[in-house]
């Protein structure tokens, strides 16, 4: 009886202790992880040492540190960066997001991680995917939920496109807007190689129409050309720079879009060709197109001297 009576005390006062915590961390008195109190709560008595050792670590800035070399923090001068203010709100501390995420202080990159959730996930997401490997729990918690998230948007997107597309697919419109959000999903960085390769095989698919209801628009062909290059299919990227050329003899895009072609397939005497072709009917090059022609002519000459 005795026992029982002790027994309940006890745990009376491991449900307010518990609750206590739960206050401390959740008004920010108490420095360490939630993530820690259902441990607590479900293992009286050692759970209480870990709450101590975990606010102990926390409060001497242990937790998160880990030793990096000092090549690790090179950045380059592109580095995106994010603003944060100062203790008294005067100035502006702006540091690369690469560094933040490389310093042993694991608060530091736990704001990172929120600063991007508030603002802009979709101009981090490579930051976001190195950051679901990080050795803090809570960082590689906020990287999964926003990458999961930001999939979920273009999801969406899609099927709301994909479907008024497939209500009226000659509706210019719905074709644009199908294409735009399938280019975004491709280009997110959020999906693996596999699927994006399905995903490519469905925008080229949308393009074949988009150039059917538009044969004039050079713009959408260039990007078949390119599309059926990523999924390395040179076959119909030729086909398609083919019949660029047959539709506009004279014009640039189209015989450096062959030239890309050529590059592609390592053709080498493809590339050559061109460059007679070019020559040949003296079509007007832009100083960019001037530039490119004049490097594989530079190029060439190179091998040849090589093979003398």
């Amino acid at each position: 009886m005795m026992f029982q009576r002790l027994l309940g005390i006890y745990l009376i006062i491991h449900v307010i202790v518990c609750v206590l915590l739960y206050l401390g961390v959740r008004f920010h008195i108490l420095r360490f992880s939630g993530q820690l109190l259902p441990l607590i709560a479900l293992v009286p008595g050692a759970g209480i040492v870990v709450a101590v050792a975990a606010e102990y670590n926390s409060r001497c800035h242990k937790t998160g540190k880990r030793r990096i070399d000092l090549e690790e923090l090179h950045l380059g001068e592109e580095d995106l960066r994010f603003s944060t203010l100062d203790s008294e709100g005067t100035e502006e501390v702006v540091i690369p997001l690469e560094e933040a995420m490389s310093v042993n202080d694991a608060e530091t990159r736990r704001k990172l991680m929120l600063d991007i959730l508030h603002e802009n996930p979709n101009a981090y997401v490579e930051l976001l995917q190195e950051a679901r490997l990080d050795d803090d729990i809570e960082v590689t918690h906020y990287a999964s939920t926003a990458i999961m998230e930001l999939q979920r948007e273009h999801e969406l997107a899609l099927q709301k496109a994909e479907t008024e597309y497939r209500a009226d697919p000659e509706n210019y419109e719905n074709v644009n807007k199908y294409l735009h959000s399938l280019e975004r999903y491709i280009k997110s960085g959020l999906i693996d190689e596999n699927i994006r390769f399905v995903y490519r095989a469905r925008y080229g698919e949308v393009l074949k129409q988009k150039i059917a209801l538009e044969p004039e628009n050079m713009d959408a062909m260039l990007q078949a050309v390119d599309n059926y290059m990523d999924m390395g299919n040179i076959t119909e990227a030729s086909a398609m720079v083919e019949s660029m050329i047959i539709r506009w003899p004279n014009r640039e895009e189209a015989w450096l879009a062959k030239l890309k072609v050529c590059r592609n397939a390592y053709d080498q005497a493809g590339i050559q060709s061109v460059i007679r072709e070019v020559k040949k009917r003296n079509i007007y090059l832009t100083p960019q197109g001037r530039s490119i022609l004049s490097f594989w002519e530079e190029d060439e000459g190179k091998e040849e001297q090589a093979h003398v």
